[in-house]
């Protein structure tokens, strides 16, 4: 049987809604409309990992000199990023830009200004591949009935803080910070990650470090521009129980057991919870069609397999 290869974000995929995980996973349709917020992320990751790389290999700057060196190596590779996320599709602009992550990774460096003295860069952006193998009767029962499953992932950074080693991942968000990060806790990715972390790491981590970056802008009713940016950052320590890594498992497990049974019959069944949650769904202009995928009009939509394990290293 063909092994089931799933991360966290076709994972999600799944759960939303089968017929996105179709027409997105299996048949590789993208919009040719981008996400200014996904463009964002990516921007603001590609910068974390560039300056991080450079304390990683240097240490902590010391000199002037040095931190421009650092921040330097982080805009490229930032820069990069963005420019490589905006080929081939059509943006609606608006301040989530280049120009706004330079602004708030500075803001960003002077609200940390301090992890020079707690803070040691073990490494940075990690894959990993994982392969689901039973620890328990119930893991047996339904994974001896379905194909291998591999779980994988990109771990941002893993740092020494308080003699204590964690997985430090990024996030960025427009929404307010106190919900977004209550529902960290419970977050899919930061428990496989954990999950992850003691098979695929030479170490056992303490849990996940979750730095958030929240950025804002009130466009004017009159003038139609977006005004001056806000910023606002967070660092919170996401720890699981065995019972939290347990459950994600089983989780997982039974997510793939239902991808397999949708690959099995060719049924991929359309979620109407799921056609607004950010306003309309990428795919919403496919689903009206009510056609066979053999008989969509694809105007629109290109053809872009996505895989978290391939791409930049």
């Amino acid at each position: 049987m063909i092994p089931i290869k799933i991360d966290n974000t076709k994972r999600s995929m799944f759960r939303q809604c089968k017929m996105k995980y179709f027409l997105s996973v299996v048949n590789g349709l993208q919009s040719n409309f981008g996400s200014t917020a996904i463009r964002y992320g990516v921007c603001w990751h590609g910068i974390q990992e560039g300056f991080h790389s450079w304390v990683r290999d240097n240490g902590w700057p010391k000199t002037a000199e040095e931190l421009m060196a650092a921040v330097n190596q982080g805009l490229i590779l930032g820069k990069e990023k963005y420019d490589k996320e905006t080929e081939g599709k059509t943006f609606n602009d608006d301040y989530k830009n280049f120009n706004t992550a330079v602004d708030a990774f500075n803001a960003y460096l002077d609200y940390f200004a301090q992890d020079k003295d707690y803070l040691t860069v073990i490494s940075t952006e990690k894959k990993f591949e994982l392969e689901i193998i039973p620890e328990n009767q119930i893991e047996e029962d339904m994974l001896k009935t379905l194909p291998p499953i591999f779980f994988n992932g990109k771990i941002d950074l893993c740092v020494l803080m308080d003699s204590m080693k964690w997985i430090f991942d990024f996030k960025t968000t427009g929404w307010i910070l106190d919900q977004v990060i209550s529902r960290a806790n419970r977050s899919p990715q930061l428990i496989g990650y954990s999950y992850a972390g003691d098979k695929v790491l030479d170490f056992k981590p303490s849990g996940c470090l979750c730095s958030f970056s929240q950025i804002g802008s009130t466009k004017s009713r009159t003038t139609g521009e977006w005004g001056k940016v806000r910023f606002d950052f967070r660092r919170v320590p996401q720890v699981y129980t065995e019972g939290d890594l347990i459950a994600w498992k089983l989780a997982l497990i039974d997510t793939c057991r239902e991808i397999y049974y949708c690959m099995k019959t060719g049924v991929w069944p359309e979620s109407f919870d799921s056609c607004y949650m950010y306003g309309p769904c990428a795919y919403l202009k496919l689903c009206n069609q009510h056609t066979t995928f053999d008989n969509l009009n694809l105007d629109n939509y290109h053809q872009e397999f996505w895989d978290v394990m391939e791409g930049d290293e």
